[in-house]
């Protein structure tokens, strides 16, 4: 099965790269949708249903469905839909089977540079045909993803000041607009430290279980079962002492739930 997804989400991103679409704002000049976010959305509905019939499907362009027990595929057409829109070249399609809200397949996959990112629960993670391993950088000499709340900036203070205490006691960081590709490169042990403050369940379903096959720490704050209906901050690490000093860091600048 997991080949005909891998076929499936290579197909879909051709619709994607043929660059063919219109932008609407989804309420906020930084939220946006395209027709092609909608039309990938659509073929991997049709297609992943298919693979696994009887099975749901949550996409970001659709209605958070009423069952959650059983499988579920929840899928981000295109993470980066303004990097899209301006060409910029930094958006995946996400990917993620649940079995009864667990994620048991994930798949980010990166059309730029052909980068298939993907695990299965207790099978370890991928890239393309080789297997991945978080980095062993300690806490200063590694490397921050993260982001400021762009749909919600009354929370960006917070997150400015969790990323200013991050910076100075680490190497540097970077900001690539695409929630699920900064969590793969963590994975890959490109990055070591990820933070983001309110993320939807998928932008993270997928790459938060690569993270975690490929031996890496991946939390949800506030929350022990994904939420559907909700955001959730999302704390990730390559290693279990990195893991615990930032999570000292965020849970000092946001003691509870923000929203």
């Amino acid at each position: 099965m997991i080949d005909k997804v891998k076929e499936v989400i290579r197909e879909a991103s051709e619709i994607m790269m043929k660059r063919d679409f219109l932008i609407k704002e989804k309420g906020d000049v930084s939220n946006l949708v395209t027709t092609a976010d909608i039309s990938v959305q659509a073929y991997l509905e049709e297609r992943l249903t298919a693979i696994l019939p009887g099975s749901i499907f949550f996409g970001e362009e659709g209605e958070v469905p009423e069952a959650t027990q059983g499988y579920m595929w929840v899928n981000d057409p295109i993470d980066g839909t303004a990097n899209f829109a301006r060409d910029l070249g930094l958006s995946v399609i996400s990917v993620a089977l649940l079995e009864n809200m667990e994620p048991v397949l994930g798949l980010v996959y990166n059309p730029y540079r052909d980068e298939m990112f993907w695990a299965q629960k207790g099978k370890g993670a991928w890239l393309n045909d080789k297997e991945i391993r978080v980095s062993d950088k300690n806490w200063n000499r590694s490397m921050l993803c993260s982001a400021m709340s762009l749909y919600d900036k009354r929370f960006a203070k917070p997150c400015f000041n969790i990323i200013e205490k991050v910076y100075n006691e680490t190497d540097d960081l970077r900001r690539l607009g695409t929630a699920a590709l900064e969590m793969c490169e963590l994975a890959a042990g490109r990055v070591e430290l990820y933070f983001e403050v309110r993320l939807s369940a998928w932008d993270y379903a997928a790459a938060s279980l690569i993270i975690k096959e490929a031996g890496g720490f991946c939390e949800m704050m506030f929350h022990d079962i994904m939420p559907l209906n909700k955001p959730s901050g999302i704390i990730a690490a390559n290693s279990k002492e990195n893991f615990e000093r930032l999570k000292s860091i965020v849970y000092e600048e946001i003691p509870v739930q923000l929203y």
